[in-house]
């Protein structure tokens, strides 16, 4: 505990993993020392072995030579070829015929070949070793990360739990609350028919809440099927903005720089949904008063739509996860923007079946720009 709280960015999970790792290099580290040490001892071993042959073939020399078993050196030499050949017999120069002028001594090649087997050990055991490292270390690379994406997952689920319960929550106590207020009070017509309205718009938000939910499970489950056809998007793009900014034209300021007469092959809710969920996004991380820009346009063989938004800024992080179902950046407990983590996702996943791209990027000085981008082929543009 001591020492998660000198280190507090390390969690208890993490410091496991790099002990356990530490742990298998060094165990792995000593079972490679440990063999190739016991190798060179057997290495000395076989030397010392040959030089005991040594002695003992000496003595069986000179054992057959005095019950003289040998005619010639060139005996001698048969008879120790054929019982040592690991050893070989050198009689001195010019005393050849004088059998007790010799030398026994150890091959060469025998002494090369010790050496060979203790190289090709240590190269064995040092391969061995790295390899089953290497493989180990991978599995727990690999369950590390597996864990750490299960519990990265789990928080986002909870996450999702406590932001789907608030947006749950919301709307349906707004409607009770409009809904005892008609049955208490007696209201102008003028009156009820806010209330009535607001009622509305509170029923609206819940079904567009369940049906953002189906979608992503749709997307998910690879259940989805767009319908494509010719949608012409500058007026998709045009109308669908109005329609969001109508009730919001007050809050913030909505500008549109639309090029005209672009059409694409698409599924024309899905393109709806996408406009809608981007200009949502923006909205909830634009300051009052904020500004709001879609701008649509012809760039280089390509069809560019962005949305931007002059509000909270992305870190380089969350650029990197924004697309990831129930993510969303901070602690629910503490966030004041609502949400489910689902928009991004479902903006994600509709235009991958488009064959398009989204990317996102800093709006100087504040905010963020979220561009797609339909390339030039027969699945995306028309013209």
């Amino acid at each position: 505990m001591g020492f998660v709280k000198i280190f507090p960015q390390l969690n208890k999970t993490n410091i496991i993993f790099a002990f356990l790792s530490i742990y298998i290099i060094a165990a792995f580290a000593w079972w490679t020392y440990a063999h190739i040490h016991d190798n060179k001892e057997f290495v000395s071993l076989e030397k010392y072995q040959l030089e005991i042959e040594c002695y003992k073939a000496t003595v069986d020399v000179n054992g057959a030579i005095a019950q003289e078993m040998f005619n010639d050196s060139n005996d001698v030499k048969k008879y120790f070829t054929i019982h040592y050949p690991k050893l070989e017999l050198v009689f001195e120069p010019q005393k050849e015929n004088d059998f007790n002028n010799f030398l026994i001594r150890p091959k060469e090649n025998s002494y090369l070949e010790i050496e060979k087997k203790l190289s090709r050990k240590i190269w064995m055991y040092t391969s061995e070793g790295i390899a089953m490292v290497v493989l180990l270390f991978w599995g727990i690379i690999l369950i590390y990360r597996s864990l750490q994406n299960q519990l990265k997952l789990k928080r986002q689920q909870s996450n999702f739990l406590l932001s789907i319960t608030h947006e749950l929550k919301t709307p349906l106590a707004s409607i009770k609350l409009y809904i005892e207020t008609l049955k208490k009070r007696k209201l102008d017509e003028e009156q009820t028919k806010t209330i009535l309205q607001n009622s509305l718009n509170d029923v609206g938000r819940l079904n567009e809440l369940v049906e953002n939910l189906l979608l992503a499970t749709q997307l998910d489950t690879h259940k989805y099927e767009p319908v494509f056809k010719t949608v012409h998007l500058s007026e998709l793009v045009s109308e669908t903005t109005d329609k969001f900014a109508l009730p919001r034209d007050t809050v913030f300021n909505f500008q549109q720089n639309i090029e005209k007469d672009i059409s694409i092959i698409a599924d024309e809710n899905a393109m709806m949904m996408v406009i809608t969920n981007l200009l949502s996004n923006a909205a909830k991380y634009s300051p009052k008063n904020g500004t709001i820009e879609v701008s649509l346009k012809r760039e280089m063989g390509k069809i560019i739509l962005s949305v931007s938004n002059t509000g909270t800024n992305i870190s380089d992080e969350d650029k990197k996860h924004i697309f990831t179902k129930f993510y969303r950046a901070g602690d629910e407990n503490i966030r004041k923007t609502k949400g489910t983590g689902l928009g991004l996702f479902i903006v994600k996943n509709l235009l991958t079946l488009h064959h398009a791209e989204i990317n996102v990027r800093d709006n100087y000085p504040q905010g963020a720009i979220f561009d797609i981008i339909f390339k030039n082929h027969e699945k995306n543009i028309i013209g």
